[in-house]
């Protein structure tokens, strides 16, 4: 028999191929798919990553923090994107199919926002060095973020999240990549845009943001142990929203700055309150999704702090900075330990 019948042979009588049942077929292919979304989920790291890097850019602009520290926190940040997006295209993310399931995946699907988000965020720390470069990146970055929350929204409002418990996590690419959009877009000096974004993110805010409250106070049983983290995210869109004031009356407190502090503040009080449900038993990567929350409020506080002139501001912003820079190398350090433990299970 010749070698290439041989295989031949061998091939047609492979379990896969001959012995395999629908169910462990089935169960191959949820697989295969879990593998592949997970790593739009695990961008929360790099997200959170750039959320602490934020921090510290305000704290560089408020009281001359070394800049070398954000741009080590945005560098990472970028690594961590790419990584992760490599690994997603290499999982089949690259075929049209594929980035239409998973996107209108009915728990992940808003962790799409997590691609754009992050590129504009990284576009707007590095605009110092070639502003030409940024507004590219970032305006290829808001077109994405425009396209997929749109995207989501049709999916959305025609019966696609009919059976899935809503949580905050869903604010995400409608309000919250609005209001960065607009902060970044002040930066780059472009009003008319930072206008208009924050235009829409005000209003998916309120308007979704009441869908997403309504829901939760109905059946917030139904929402998973593991997605309960994302109740966190209720603080995202005031954070954002105030930044986003902010950086367009290039750094002056007012009213409406005001207005976001105090959402912000009642926000943050509702969350400490939920602390007990957002406990989890064990550490998961979807923790992470607790570092951009506190990184953004960190940031809009640091802002707030130096333009009020508060009393003792200078100290205030070095515990801000401190804090989310601890509970990033507490993540991290918790990470590194579960993969180490999970690449000795598998070796």
């Amino acid at each position: 028999m010749s070698t290439v019948h041989q295989q031949h042979v061998g091939s047609a009588q492979s379990p896969q191929s001959t012995n395999a049942t629908p169910a462990e077929v089935a169960a191959a292919s949820a697989k295969r798919i879990q593998e592949r979304t997970s790593r739009i989920s695990l961008l929360s790291t790099s997200l959170g990553t750039a959320g602490v890097g934020g921090a510290w850019d305000s704290a560089v602009a408020t009281l001359d923090a070394p800049q070398v520290v954000s741009d080590v926190l945005f560098a990472a940040s970028g690594l961590i994107w790419i990584l992760l997006l490599v690994q997603y295209l290499g999982r089949g993310g690259w075929r049209f199919r594929h980035i239409s399931h998973d996107l209108h995946h009915p728990q992940l699907g808003f962790a799409f926002a997590y691609i754009p988000i992050i590129g504009m965020l990284t576009a707007g720390h590095f605009s110092r060095l070639d502003l030409t470069s940024a507004r590219w990146v970032y305006a290829v970055s808001a077109a994405l973020t425009v396209a997929v929350a749109a995207r989501l929204l049709a999916h959305w409002v025609t019966g696609g999240l009919r059976s899935t418990p809503l949580h905050p996590g869903y604010l995400l690419p409608l309000s919250s990549g609005p209001f960065i959009a607009s902060s970044i877009a002040s930066s780059l000096l472009w009003p008319h845009a930072a206008a208009s974004f924050f235009a829409v993110g005000v209003l998916y805010w309120l308007a979704f943001g009441t869908v997403i409250l309504v829901n939760l106070v109905h059946s917030a049983s139904d929402l998973p142990a593991v997605a309960r983290p994302t109740l966190s995210v209720l603080i995202v869109p005031p954070a954002t929203g105030g930044l986003a004031w902010v950086a367009a009356h290039r750094g002056m407190v007012d009213q409406m700055t005001y207005g976001f502090l105090g959402l912000l503040i009642f926000t943050i009080l509702i969350t400490l309150f939920l602390l007990p449900q957002l406990r989890q038993p064990n550490f998961h990567q979807g923790i992470w999704v607790f570092l951009f929350p506190a990184a953004a409020s960190s940031n809009f506080l640091i802002r707030w702090v130096h333009g009020a002139d508060v009393p003792n501001w200078h100290f205030i912003t070095w515990a801000l900075v401190t804090l989310v820079s601890a509970a990033l190398l507490v993540l991290a350090a918790a990470t590194l330990k579960v993969t180490l433990r999970e690449w000795n299970l598998k070796h």
